[in-house]
């Protein structure tokens, strides 16, 4: 950690940010801070319009598997905001962050099994009930 944490805390201060936790000095001498910085103006979450779904997999109530989905995809959605928000702790999260999550939440990580090489970063077993394409079964998971 620098001798004036300060100098730090100023620059992010003018790159239009604001420390949120610290600057902590630690025994060996390193150091932390947290710090968050506001989404650019012309980010997507800022996009006029009236939000239409994009709906790239739509199903109607008649389809059976319909309510499948949503259980899934609603499991999914949790993930994916538990993940951003560090679950429920940070209240300034990435939205970037989130959609990230969904995706991998959604369809795996991005391994071309779509399994993480860290074992316990894995589901216990596909959800076979889930209505997919061809993927990965726990026989080719990455290791």
């Amino acid at each position: 950690m620098p001798d004036d944490p300060k100098m730090i805390v100023d620059a992010i201060k003018a790159a239009g940010g604001k420390v949120t936790e610290g600057p902590v000095a630690l025994p060996d001498g390193s150091g932390f801070m947290t710090a968050s910085f506001p989404l650019p103006k012309d980010h997507w979450l800022y996009t006029k319009g009236y939000n239409v779904p994009p709906m790239p997999f739509r199903l109607g109530t008649a389809d059976p598997a319909r309510h499948l989905w949503e259980e899934k995809l609603r499991a999914v959605a949790r993930y994916a905001i538990r993940s951003a928000t560090m679950n429920g702790k940070d209240n300034d999260f990435d939205p970037d962050a989130m959609v990230q999550n969904f995706i991998v939440g959604a369809l795996g990580y991005h391994t071309p099994t779509g399994w993480s090489s860290d074992e316990w970063a894995n589901p216990p077993e596909p959800a076979s009930s889930t209505p997919r394409g061809p993927a990965a079964t726990p026989e080719t998971k990455e290791g």
